[in-house]
């Protein structure tokens, strides 16, 4: 006779309880099908959606364009976002809300505007233009801002 402390040990899994786990949720970039390039160059949503609406109106541009001014100093950046071709050359800055907000930010940009204004105006380019995100937070924005203002 057998008793029950000589039998096998069986090993039993606990049965877990499957949860299904929503899928995260996609960013607006994610669902624009952004790829965070322009021109093979690392690039913002808000850069993107406007190199894809100057692209909308077949306008010609270049990306992050570096501008040596007759003052700059180490860790200044004299580069530009775009360079844009639609008639009279102009260089453009997209501004996100969060990093160009602070007043010392603002002063920052005008000094460095102004310095890349002084370079170029000699050679018929038009002022530094900025957009900002308010433009830019989604495409059709974007495609509005480039058709009111530079095509």
């Amino acid at each position: 006779m057998v008793s029950n402390f000589y039998r096998p040990f069986k090993y039993r899994v606990p049965r877990v309880q499957r949860v299904d786990v929503p899928a995260s949720p996609r960013t607006p970039a994610e669902e624009e099908g952004l790829t965070g390039f322009v021109l093979g160059k690392e690039a913002s949503d808000l850069e993107e959606r406007f190199a894809r609406a100057l692209n909308t109106y077949n306008i010609d541009f270049a990306f992050q364009i570096s501008v040596e001014t007759a003052v700059t100093l180490p860790q200044q950046e004299k580069e530009v976002d775009f360079m844009v071709y639609a008639g009279q050359p102009q260089p453009w800055e997209v501004d996100g809300n969060f990093t160009h907000k602070s007043a010392e930010q603002k002063e920052y940009d005008r000094e460095r505007d102004a310095q890349i204004d002084a370079t170029l105006r000699p050679f018929g380019y038009l002022p530094v233009g900025r957009v900002t995100e308010e433009y830019l937070g989604n495409q059709d924005g974007a495609n509005m801002f480039v058709a009111e203002f530079i095509a």
